[in-house]
């Protein structure tokens, strides 16, 4: 039933086979395939399932390149209610159009409109960053509307309206 095994025969690079009978050959050919097809089919899900985990997780970048890309229609739609709106949702664009900022004559008109585009990415990309120190998402919310509120004190200082309402 099984062939005698000498040392010649032995190879170091492949390993030993198993000579199966006639009858049952097949049949575990057969056991084989179907399992190593189950397997197969079992790790491509596992695949599968690891990286809609991953690409879960980047749910925050997505939003912001998301909205990223709506931020033109974004800003017709607040300017309407301008001084006060567009410092609460742009003020990193508001920001960068003051003419306080000493750069150059060309960058000071593209600033606002690279800014614009480029705000809620960057805010995805530090809530992603944040969200991997295990905090929750309204903690994340909190932190970018805190970054937020910091622009817009920082408008309320630079456009005088403290000064003005301190009467100096």
């Amino acid at each position: 039933m099984h062939e005698s095994l000498s040392s010649s025969t032995i190879s170091p690079r492949r390993p030993l086979r198993f000579r199966a009978t006639f009858r049952s050959f097949p049949t575990h050919v057969r056991q084989l395939e179907a399992e190593q097809e189950f397997f197969h089919t079992w790790q491509r899900e596992q695949r599968r399932k690891e990286l809609l985990r991953r690409m879960g997780k980047l749910w925050p970048i997505a939003m912001g390149v998301f909205l990223g890309l709506v931020a033109p229609q974004l800003h017709d739609l607040v300017a309407r209610f301008e001084p006060w709106s567009m410092w609460v949702v742009f003020p990193f664009a508001v920001l960068a159009g003051r003419p306080e900022l000493r750069v150059i004559d060309r960058l000071v008109r593209n600033l606002p409109l690279i800014v614009l585009y480029l705000q809620f990415p960057l805010e995805g990309l530090i809530a992603l960053l944040v969200l991997r120190r295990r905090i929750t998402v309204p903690a994340v919310a909190g932190q970018i509307f805190y970054f937020h509120y910091l622009a817009g004190l920082q408008l309320l200082m630079i456009g005088g309206a403290v000064a003005r309402a301190l009467g100096l």
